[in-house]
């Protein structure tokens, strides 16, 4: 018998002598004895080694180097020269060595830090056991007080055998190898390793003390774990996203996510937001994020169906059709280091949606109900009847007038005492919504899958049967060849979306005079009172704006090994959003007063199609060298984008009952707004990441783009970012200094990423039609060709710590950033001597955004049965434009400032004269007129800053979650909505005020800033530029509790009675309390022409089955 030194990488020979054989071998079996007392198995030590030809020994050397284990056997028991292929990437030494030893009538037994290898007398059936027939495993895994950890994953270590715990923390595993390890992890836990056994009763995991380390982190083009990424990402889970009773996902980002602006454009169902990550960059360009779902590129724009954007109507979200109940995780990229890998397309940030996978395990039944209603949550104060009424005498009486022929609500044609609340007549209902979700999933590790279907419907506040209905189906399969080379995944989802609304948001209406006639005669019939009423908001419920979207998305790719650390994948994407939509204004809807005919009956027929499609084709490779580990990533992505908008305009209908029916029309006109428009994308993307003795790490990002919309010499551009993090808790001088400090991490980086958000063929000259001339069409050109129209950068600088302290107790995110936007993509204005208005062209502006944002969380108290964890964050964003040559000779002039935010705006500066009880406006530029020159006052409009401050409370089966969020911020007031001076009468939707009005100038001497109320045109003129004055800027701040969610779990044991594994009953609320100054209907759209975001309720169940 002989040992090879694998220390000083001797090898025996044969030469040896037989006595100095004979006492090297007594001193191994004495060290073997000693060892025994002591011995160790060989968890946690596995092999990475690639190499074909090799001999016996030099695979034993190597395994001797890597895990310190020796090797020992019998002479003429095995040749050590013989030629093996060694193929093993992170593989146990166990299954390195029962591969190497398969179909040998050899075994193997580890003793301490030796494997002796020996020969098998086992039988033929003993040898099988364990090898043909594998075991199947049961347990429960639990915290360190006995708690179930829910979605814990177990795994066999070095295979893709996996599974993850239900909601009792039990889990089982089919057909693993009796000598098989299995890993058990869980997010904030240290990862255990324990032996396969059929019954493994409970595993207990003790919370980490390095919580950080473990959250692993969709990038998009890769995973990265919260401790590893240089790049700045924010994570909203399922759970937090599942707490929101919203219909659109980007609702439950709102006050969680830094960097991150969400603002709701409109509470009516399907509604556009406004989002911008880390400010605005561009002055012309767009601003909007990249979104991309399950790999797929989603259209960031709010869909538009050509006439759904007029009267007061936002576009709709596209985001809508996505059941935030099918997402498992959001990741918001935000700088150089995270986006950059998506080059121009992440210019603005880059916002990733993953739905849910499917689970390996038994095939499990999930479903889920939930019901509520939506209202309007704050109601302005507005003038009773009998104080409107006042008001409009006070006005005649300081005018020295009286009432005249047209004058209604005074003259006694309108009677006196009528009395109607137009908020709860238009915009007081409750908008009833439903969800209910049923889902399947099952498999193995390899082999699984998922079906999933939603049905949504909300209702509006509006009177009448309006609202929006949802439909989607989910799938996903994920598919595993048996040698685990090579996998495919399909992820669809289709989804089914219907908006019956109106043509114009009622919203506009609620300060109609309050004694004006009721909207309904006494037959039930809309009420035109002799045609003296020229507006009854009733009558626009007749004028109906439906619209149709049928949704699309998939995606299908393959990943094949093409060696242990060398892999391909291929993906490929679809996603087309088809609306059909239609806008009616029936006869019936309008009043007789204008003595419309058949020809004034009109519908509006649109049709939007986008389609997207898209091919990335990639390479990755991942090794390590000694202390250095290094992951390499090469791609290609290939986008076409075509998107066309149709309109068809029919008129002079024989009934309103055929105006669904086009061919019905005696009139009919075709426009295309947008005819088949096309854009591709070219990218060539890199990425290397080196990570050196787990502590350093530095990731490098090379992209090049191209673009369609730029001119034949400037479609490429080069872009590109770098990226690196230290983590001080590993060294020690840290831990010997604060040894509080459980994890440190400092990290920064760098990069330029271009922008191509401008719209397609901007390079090209571009024409308009015009009116014909002697019965021929004519064209007219709208901007001439500029092929310098080039690319818009960004430079994108970061830094940022990362700190856990008191055992991760208390985590704190810290990040600065400073981001410069330059060749500002716009079109200038030309001479009226050369004929076009414009031209596409780069501006050497530059717009700066800098900021500070602070993460927290804080686990106050940890318990078998009780836990509370806070949580807050912080943004303070400043934005500034840094330069803009020619500013004062353009059309921009009185729009920006050097020196100042983007979200400016120029004001008169106004106050009310105590002598005359009139606005005053201050001459600025002495001319002896008022006029836009005099607007000098500058206010800032945007956001001071924002945030958010979160509780998630825990006592035994009751969940408590509470979400405040927060802004400062500066917003138009009530004023600059209302559209005449207080005391003027129109007829109009608009005549009535809000109490406010009652602190006018009433007498000489009075300090206000509201003026005296008038009829006379003249003091409406001067009103008129009050709302563009420094009065009309007001505090927007406010504080809202923006969601409360209470749920209770049912216990173990009533679930074993009723035979299922899980089952939640929750109630919920969003935008539940508003604390604000602000005193128009909400201070986040800072308007009363719009219906606001609605406050919900809802309450619900979840089942496993």
């Amino acid at each position: 018998m002989y040992k090879i030194n694998f220390m000083k990488r001797d090898v025996l020979r044969k030469s040896i002598q037989k006595t100095l054989f004979i006492m090297r071998l007594t001193i191994i079996i004495i060290l073997i004895a000693v060892i025994q007392l002591s011995a160790k198995d060989t968890r946690g030590q596995t092999l990475t080694y690639n190499k074909k030809g090799i001999t016996f020994f030099d695979l034993v050397m190597e395994i001797r180097k890597q895990t310190s284990y020796g090797v020992v056997w019998s002479e003429g028991l095995l040749n050590g020269h013989e030629l093996i292929d060694a193929d093993f990437y992170n593989t146990p030494v166990e299954k390195v060595l029962d591969k190497l030893l398969f179909g040998r009538s050899v075994t193997y037994k580890i003793v301490g830090k030796a494997i002796v290898i020996k020969v098998d007398n086992r039988s033929l059936i003993e040898k099988g056991i364990g090898v043909l027939v594998g075991i199947d495993i049961r347990g429960r895994v639990l915290d360190e007080n006995n708690v179930p950890l829910v979605g814990a994953t177990v795994k066999v270590k070095g295979s893709t055998n996996s599974t993850v715990t239900n909601a009792n923390g039990e889990f089982s595993l089919q057909n693993v190898n009796a000598k098989d390890i299995l890993v058990i992890s869980f997010i904030g836990y240290n990862s255990k390793e324990i032996k396969a056994s059929e019954n493994l009763k409970s595993i207990s995991l003790i919370s980490s003390t390095d919580k950080l380390q473990e959250v692993e982190i969709n990038a998009g083009y890769y995973t990265v774990t919260d401790r590893e990424r240089t790049g700045n990402i924010s994570r909203v889970d399922a759970k937090a996203i599942s707490q929101n009773p919203v219909s659109n996902p980007l609702m439950a980002l709102q006050g969680r996510v830094t960097g991150l602006q969400v603002t709701q454009q409109s509470g009516i169902p399907g509604g556009g937001f406004n989002i911008q990550i880390r400010g605005q960059n561009s002055l012309k360009s767009g601003n909007n994020p990249l979104y991309i779902i399950d790999g797929v590129v989603f259209p960031s724009q709010n869909l538009s169906t050509g006439q759904s954007t007029l009267y007061g109507l936002p576009g709709a979200s596209n985001l809508a059709s996505i059941n935030p109940g099918d997402i498992e995780s959001i990741e918001v990229l935000k700088d150089a280091d995270a986006t950059a890998i998506y080059g121009s397309r992440g210019a603005n940030g880059v916002i990733l949606i993953t739905t849910k996978r499917g689970k390996a395990g038994k095939t499990t039944v999930g479903a889920s109900f939930n019901a509520g209603f939506s209202e309007v949550g704050h109601f302005v104060n507005t003038l009773n009847t009998e104080e409107y009424l006042s008001m409009r005498r006070e006005a005649f009486k300081n005018d020295a007038l009286q009432p005249g022929a047209l004058d209604h609500d005074l003259n006694g044609i309108w009677k006196q005492d009528n009395e109607i609340n137009w908020q709860k007549e238009l915009i007081g209902g409750k908008a009833k919504n439903t969800s209910t979700s049923v889902n399947v999933n099952g498999g193995d590790n390899k082999n699984n899958y998922i079906l999933a279907a939603n049905y949504y419907t909300e209702g509006t506040v509006f009177p009448g049967d309006f609202g929006l209905k949802r439909a989607s189906v989910r799938s996903g399969i994920n598919l595993g060849a048996p040698n685990d080379k090579l996998t495919v995944n399909l992820y669809a989802t289709y989804t089914n979306t219907k908006r019956d609304l109106l043509n114009q948001d009622l919203t506009l209406y609620i300060l109609l005079a309050p004694n004006a006639p009721q909207p309904y005669n006494q037959e039930g019939k809309l009420n035109w009172d002799n045609s003296t009423v020229v507006t009854n908001p009733m009558a626009l419920l007749l004028q109906k704006n439906n619209s149709t979207t049928d949704n699309l998305l998939a995606n299908l790719s393959f990943n094949y090994k093409i060696f242990p650390n060398f892999k391909f994948k291929a993906s490929l994407s679809y996603n087309t959003i088809r609306t059909e939509g239609t806008r009616k204004f029936p006869l019936a809807s309008i009043s007789p007063i204008y003595n419309y005919t058949a020809v004034n009956r009109s519908t509006s027929f649109s049709n939007n199609y986008n389609k997207n499609l898209s091919f990335e084709p990639q390479f990755n490779y991942n090794n390590s060298f000694g202390l250095i580990k290094i992951d390499a990533l090469l791609g290609l992505t290939l986008q076409n984008t075509q998107y066309k908008l149709t309109t068809v305009n029919a008129s002079n209908f024989s009934s309103d009952e055929l105006m669904d029916n086009i061919g019905s029309a005696g009139l009919i006109t075709n426009a295309e707004l947008l005819p088949g428009f096309k854009y591709r994308y070219l990218g060539l993307f890199s990425r290397l990441n080196f990570n050196i003795k787990e502590k350093y790490f530095i990731n490098f990002t090379a992209r090049r783009d191209g673009s369609s919309r730029f001119g034949p010499d400037k479609k490429f551009a080069n872009f590109g970012a770098i990226g690196a993090a230290w983590i001080l808790s590993e060294e020690q001088f840290l831990r010997h200094t604060l040894p509080f400090v459980s994890f440190a991490k400092i990290r920064a980086s760098y990069g330029i990423t271009g922008n191509d958000q401008i719209g397609d063929y901007r390079y090209l000259s571009l024409w308009n039609s015009s009116s014909s001339y002697q019965g021929a069409p004519t064209l007219s050109v709208a901007s001439i060709a500029n092929n310098d129209f080039a690319w818009e950068t960004n430079q994108k600088l970061e830094a940022g710590i990362q700190l856990g302290i008191f055992k991760d107790k208390l985590n704190i995110n810290i990040s600065f950033y400073r981001n410069r936007s330059s060749n500002q993509l716009l079109f200038k204005d030309l001479p009226i001597s050369i004929g076009p208005a414009f031209i596409y062209a780069n501006l050497p502006a530059t717009v700066q955004n800098t900021g500070w944002e602070f993460d927290s969380s804080y686990k106050i108290i940890g318990s078998k049965n009780f836990n509370w964890t806070t949580s807050f964050n912080l943004t303070i964003p400043k934005n500034k434009l840094i330069s803009y040559p020619g500013l004062s000779t353009s059309n921009d002039f009185d729009t920006y400032v050097i020196g100042e935010p983007l979200a400016i705006g120029k004001f008169y500066n106004a106050s009310v004269s105590n002598q005359s009880g009139l606005y005053v406006i201050e001459d600025k530029d002495n001319s002896g007129t008022i006029n836009p020159p005099d607007r000098q006052e500058i206010r800032f409009l945007g956001q001071k800053y924002y945030g958010g401050f979160q509780n998630s409370i825990r006592f035994k089966q009751f969940s408590l979650d509470m979400l405040l969020s927060f802004v400062d911020q500066k917003g138009n007031s009530y004023q600059t909505t209302t559209l005449s001076n207080p005391g003027r009468f129109t007829g109009e939707k608009i005549s009535n005020q809000l109490t406010a009005v009652l602190e006018r100038w009433q007498k000489e001497g009075d300090a206000t800033s509201v003026q005296k109320f008038s009829t006379l045109t003249s003091v409406n003129t001067l009103n008129s530029r009050a709302k563009q004055s420094t009065l009309s800027v007001v505090d927007a701040s406010y504080i809202r509790l923006r969601n409360i969610a209470l749920s209770f779990n049912l216990p173990n044991h009533l679930l074993e009675k009723v035979k299922i594994s899980n089952c939640a009953i929750y109630l919920q609320a969003q935008n539940l309390v508003t604390i604000t100054k602000y005193i128009g209907l909400d201070p986040e759209t800072a308007t009363l022409g719009m219906l606001p975001p609605l406050r919900t309720f809802a309450i619900g169940i979840n089942l496993s089955l």
